[in-house]
C-alpha cells in the first residue's frame, strides 16, 4: 500500500528491510527513487534528527559513481527518511548467497569499485563505519566490467555515524556488524578512515573465501578474534593479491593501505587475475567455538556455513597473537591496544599485584585527548609543588602490557624484572655552578656523500652501531622510512632498504637494549607511536606502541640497562616518558623539570640506570640538559649558548657527551665536561653542506661519527674523534 513521505514522494513498494529501518521503492519529482524509512524509535529521537537536519549538507554533498546518492532528508511527524538514487540490482549479500565465492577478478573489481567510493567520501571527511555485503548495491542496468561484475556502489553512508550515541543501546546494532569491525572500534577509539579499509579487506577476504576471516560463533568471540588474532591466509590466492589483504588487514590502522592506494592496487592487479575460477576453500571449523552458542541477530550474520561444509572443514584454528610476548595465547588479557595515560588516582602507587605476584591490569577507559592532556599537566604542577617543598618522590602505575601483532617481535626470554619506576622526580643540588676547564671540541674530518636513497631524505637521520655495522634511518619523502648499512671494519655500505607499512610524519628513532636486536620507533601520520624491531636478521611488522597518545614530535629512545627500552616524547608541549622492562610497559608519565619545548627531544644514557634527556625550551629556544639517575629526574642545565631551532642529538664517549643540533640555517655542536664546567658550543664546519633539521651521531670507542642530511635530500657522513 502507498503512504506518502513527506510532501513530495510517494513510498510504494517494499524492497527490503534491515536493522535500521525498511527500503521502499518510491516517486518523486525527479523519477523513481529508493526511500529508506528509519524505524520509528529512531525518528523519534529529537537529538538523532537534530543530527540529521545538521548533517544534511554532507550527506546530499556526497557525488560520486561508486556511491549511492542520497537526494533528500525528510524529516515529518513520526517519519525520518533518506531519498536515494535507485539502483536496479541487487544487494552483495544476495549474490553471495547463491555463488558463495566469486571468482577473483570478479571480487576485485567490486571491492576496486567500493574503494573509489571510499575514497571520494574519505576526501570529503566522511567515514562509513559499516561496509559489508549488504551495503554494496550492483547496478545491473549498467554495463559489466572486468570479469563480468556489475559495477558496485556503496549505500547507507552516514547512518552508522549518526545514530551512533553512547546512551542508545538500541542502535549500537547498526553501528557496526561484529564480522567486519576494525580492532581499533573494538577497543573504542573514534573512529577514521582506516576502519572502513579494514572492513572492505573484510568483504573482500569473503568474497574470495567465502567465509569472512574472523566470523562464526558467538558476537563475543567475533570480536575477540579481530583483536587477538592473526588472519589466516587463502589458500591459492595469487600472492600479489593476498599481500593487499594480509596489509588491510593489519592490526595498526596507520599499516593498511588508503581507499586511493586499495583501489589502484587492485586495479593493477585485474590483468593477472583474468579468467582465474573461484578458489576452492573449505570452510572453517566452528569446533573451537562449540562452547559459545550462536546469539547472533539474523540480520548481523554474515554468512551461514551448511552442517556438510563444516564437517569436511580442516579443523585447525586460526593463528593467535599472545597479548603477552613469551606467553601463551590469552584471551581474558588486557588486549594489544590497551596501554593508557595515568589517571589521577594512579599517580601515587605502583601496580597492584594479587597473591600470586601477577600484575592486575587497570581496565582500560576512554579519555578524550583534552582531558589526558589536562591530567599531564595537573601532574606536572602537583610534582613541582612537591619538589619544591622538599617531599619525596613521584612514581607512576603501570598501564598495561606492551603488546605485538608479530611472532618476529618477540623478545627472547622476556621475562618481567619487578615494579618499574617511571618519571620521578627528587630534589638535588644542581650540577650548574662548578668551575672547571671547558672541553675540547672533536676533529671532525671532511663530509663525504653517502649512496643516495631511492627517493629524497627528508627531517635528520637516527643512526647506531651494531655488532660493527652502522644503521642509519631516516624519513623519504614517500613518508617511508629507509635505512642504510656500513660496515666499520671494510667501510662498504649496503643497499638501501625500505620499512613500508605506515605513513612516517617524523623522524624515526632507534634504540638496542638487546645483544644483536634494534628496536625502531616511528611516528605515524595519525600521530600515534609505532615500533618495529630487527631480531636475528629479520624484521617484525609495525605495531601500535599506544594507541591513545598522540605525540606532536617524534619521540627519543635510550636504554639505561640491559633488556629496558626508555623514551621520551612531547605531547602538548609537554616531556613525556615511559620504559619498556622484560615485556611490559608502563604509563606514559610528565617529567616535570623540562617545562614547556618545542622540537623533538633526544635522549643518550651515560651509565646503568642513567638517561639524560635533551630538549629545546619553547620560551627561548635554549637546550636544556634534563638527567635521570638513581630513580629521579634532577634540576636542569642550560646547555651553555646553545640555541637550537630542531631536535639536538647527543651521544656519549670517552667520559662526555657530545651533542648536534640544528641552529640557525646550519648545524652546531657542544661537548659537555667532565667537573661542571660550561659546555663548549660551536658551529659545525660551515661547508658540510647540511640541512638545519638534524644530525645522527654514533661512536664506537673514542670514533664518533654524524651522519647528516644534506639539502639535496641525501646522507653525508663525517668522522671525529673524542677528546679527554
Amino acid at each position: 500500500m502507498a503512504r506518502k513521505i513527506g510532501s513530495r514522494y510517494t513510498a510504494q513498494q517494499v524492497l527490503g528491510r534491515g536493522s535500521a529501518g525498511t527500503v521502499w521503492l518510491g516517486e518523486g519529482p525527479e523519477g523513481p527513487v529508493a526511500i529508506k524509512l528509519l524505524r520509528e524509535d529512531l525518528a523519534s529521537d529529537q537529538d538523532l534528527v537534530g543530527r540529521f537536519v545538521q548533517e544534511r549538507t554532507a550527506l546530499l554533498s556526497l557525488d560520486h559513481p561508486r556511491i549511492v546518492g542520497i537526494r533528500d532528508l525528510v524529516v515529518d511527524g513520526s517519519d525520518l527518511a533518506l531519498v536515494m538514487d535507485l539502483v536496479r540490482g541487487s544487494d552483495l549479500r544476495s549474490r553471495l548467497e547463491r555463488e558463495r565465492r566469486l571468482a577473483p577478478e570478479t571480487a576485485v573489481a567490486i571491492a576496486a569499485d567500493v574503494a573509489d567510493g571510499l575514497a571520494a567520501a574519505h576526501a570529503a571527511g566522511v567515514v562509513h563505519r559499516d561496509v559489508k555485503p549488504e551495503n554494496v548495491l550492483l547496478d545491473a542496468a549498467a554495463p559489466a566490467g572486468p570479469g563480468g561484475a556489475p559495477p558496485a556502489l556503496l549505500t547507507d553512508f552516514g547512518i552508522a555515524r549518526l545514530v551512533d550515541s553512547p546512551r542508545r543501546t538500541r542502535a549500537t546494532r547498526i553501528i557496526g556488524t561484529p564480522d567486519y569491525l576494525a580492532p581499533e572500534i573494538i577497543e573504542g577509539l573514534p573512529p577514521r578512515a582506516s576502519v572502513d579499509i579494514y572492513a572492505l579487506a573484510t568483504v573482500l577476504y569473503e568474497l574470495l573465501a567465502g567465509f569472512t576471516p574472523f566470523g562464526g560463533g558467538h558476537p563475543g568471540a567475533v570480536l575477540r578474534r579481530h583483536v587477538t588474532e592473526t588472519v589466516s591466509p587463502i589458500p591459492g590466492a595469487p600472492e600479489a593479491l593476498w599481500q593487499i589483504l594480509a596489509q588491510c588487514l593489519a592490526k595498526a590502522p596507520a599499516s593498511r593501505l588508503t581507499a586511493k592506494e586499495l583501489g589502484e592496487r587492485l586495479r593493477g592487479l585485474l590483468p593477472e587475475l583474468a579468467g582465474l575460477p573461484p578458489l576452492e576453500v573449505a570452510a572453517p571449523s566452528e569446533a573451537a567455538d562449540a562452547d559459545e552458542p550462536d546469539r547472533t541477530h539474523p540480520e548481523d550474520r554474515s554468512q551461514s556455513v551448511p552442517p556438510e561444509a563444516r564437517e569436511a572443514a580442516p579443523r585447525a584454528r586460526r593463528g593467535a597473537v599472545p597479548l603477552v610476548r613469551g606467553a601463551t595465547p590469552d584471551s581474558s588479557r588486557d588486549t594489544h591496544t590497551s596501554i593508557k595515560l595515568p589517571t589521577a588516582e594512579e599517580l601515587a602507587a605502583y601496580p597492584h599485584r594479587d597473591t600470586g605476584g601477577h600484575r592486575v591490569p587497570h581496565r582500560h577507559r576512554a579519555v578524550p585527548d583534552a582531558l589526558r592532556r589536562r591530567r599531564l599537566k595537573l601532574a606536572a604542577a602537583a610534582t613541582a609543588a612537591v619538589v619544591a617543598a622538599g617531599i619525596g618522590g613521584w612514581a607512576v602505575a603501570s598501564g598495561g602490557d606492551g603488546k605485538s601483532n608479530s611472532r618476529e617481535d618477540q623478545h627472547p626470554g622476556g621475562t618481567p624484572r619487578g615494579t618499574t619506576p617511571t618519571a620521578p622526580t627528587a630534589g638535588a643540588a644542581s650540577p650548574q655552578g662548578h668551575t672547571g676547564a671547558p672541553a675540547a671540541l672533536p676533529h671532525w674530518s671532511a663530509f663525504q656523500d653517502a649512496p643516495r636513497a631511492g627517493v629524497s631524505l627528508v627531517g635528520g637521520p637516527r643512526a647506531i652501531v651494531l655488532s660493527g655495522i652502522t644503521y642509519v634511518f631516516a624519513r623519504g619523502t614517500d613518508q617511508n622510512i629507509w635505512y642504510l648499512t656500513r660496515d666499520a671494519a671494510t667501510g662498504q655500505y649496503g643497499a638501501w632498504q625500505r620499512l613500508s607499512g605506515i605513513h612516517a610524519a617524523d623522524d624515526p628513532a632507534v634504540v638496542s637494549a638487546r645483544p644483536g636486536q634494534l628496536d625502531l620507533f616511528a611516528l605515524g601520520t595519525d600521530h600515534l607511536l609505532y615500533r618495529r624491531t630487527l631480531a636475528g636478521g629479520v624484521w617484525s611488522q609495525w605495531y601500535m606502541v599506544d594507541e591513545r597518545t598522540t605525540f606532536d614530535a617524534a619521540p627519543a629512545a635510550a636504554s639505561s640497562e640491559p633488556g629496558r627500552i626508555d623514551l621520551v616524547g612531547r605531547t602538548g608541549g609537554d616531556l613525556v616518558t615511559a620504559s619498556l622492562v622484560g615485556d611490559r610497559w608502563n604509563a606514559w608519565a610528565v617529567v616535570p623539570t623540562a617545562g614547556r619545548i618545542t622540537a623533538a627531544p633526544g635522549l643518550v644514557s651515560r651509565a646503568t640506570g642513567t638517561l639524560d634527556a635533551f630538549v629545546v625550551r619553547k620560551a627561548d629556544g635554549a637546550v636544556l640538559r634534563l638527567p635521570y639517575a638513581h630513580g629521579a629526574w634532577r634540576p636542569t642545565q642550560v646547555v651553555g649558548r646553545l640555541d637550537a631551532t630542531g631536535r639536538p642529538e647527543p651521544v656519549y664517549a670517552a667520559g662526555r657527551e657530545y651533542l648536534l643540533a640544528p641552529s640557525g640555517g646550519g648545524l652546531a655542536q657542544a661537548v659537555s665536561p667532565q667537573d661542571g664546567a660550561d659546555w663548549t658550543v660551536t658551529d659545525l664546519a660551515e661547508d658540510t653542506g647540511a640541512s638545519g633539521s638534524g644530525a645522527g651521531v654514533t661512536t664506537s670507542g673514542r670514533s664518533l661519527e654524524a651522519w647528516v642530511r644534506t639539502g639535496a635530500g641525501a646522507l653525508s657522513r663525517a668522522v671525529g674523534s673524542a677528546q679527554q
